[in-house]
């Protein structure tokens, strides 16, 4: 009985987050990047309009995060070839200086990575990981749009999408 009971209330969350779902995307307006303003490993005030000559990759990451340690490689190899590809990538670590200042070490992470605690959560959910999950990626094209975004771990597969090829 108490599995039935269980059944039926699953069956209406989803079917209740589907109608949501459905509502929400078609309704759905494009949504541009709120500026912002991070301090970056050095202690200097970066905002995010120095790259918005570009399309610029952002991704929200913690040094305490695996899938987030999981495709730090793939971003450091879209760093080295961003000419090619046409897109700067950008690291916001929601962590604290030194724990991120050991991983990018570790890792041999060249990118730009700012820092953020409450104020990143804060950002990423203006961008819409309303969840505040990590990793959360967006692709943000020059003019501002919000082109692509994804609050899991980002795959090889992801990159055509990424990269629009």
């Amino acid at each position: 009985m108490v599995l039935v009971v269980f059944s039926i209330v699953k069956y209406f969350e989803v079917e209740t987050h589907l109608k949501s779902w459905l509502t929400n995307t078609q309704d759905k307006k494009p949504q541009y990047i709120v500026p912002f303003s991070l301090q970056d490993l050095d202690g200097n005030m970066r905002n995010i309009s120095e790259w918005s000559d570009r399309r610029v990759l952002i991704n929200f990451w913690a040094t305490w995060c695996a899938p987030c340690k999981k495709e730090m490689p793939m971003l450091q190899t879209m760093h080295l070839n961003k000419e090619e590809y046409g897109i700067q990538i950008i690291g916001i670590a929601v962590d604290h200086n030194e724990p991120v200042r050991d991983f990018i070490n570790e890792y041999g992470i060249e990118f730009p990575i700012l820092i953020g605690q409450s104020n990143a959560y804060e950002i990423m959910q203006q961008l819409g990981n309303t969840a505040t999950t990590l990793p959360y990626t967006v692709v943000v094209e020059p003019d501002g749009l919000i082109s692509w975004y994804k609050n899991t771990e980002l795959k090889p597969e992801d990159l055509p999408s990424i990269l629009g090829y």
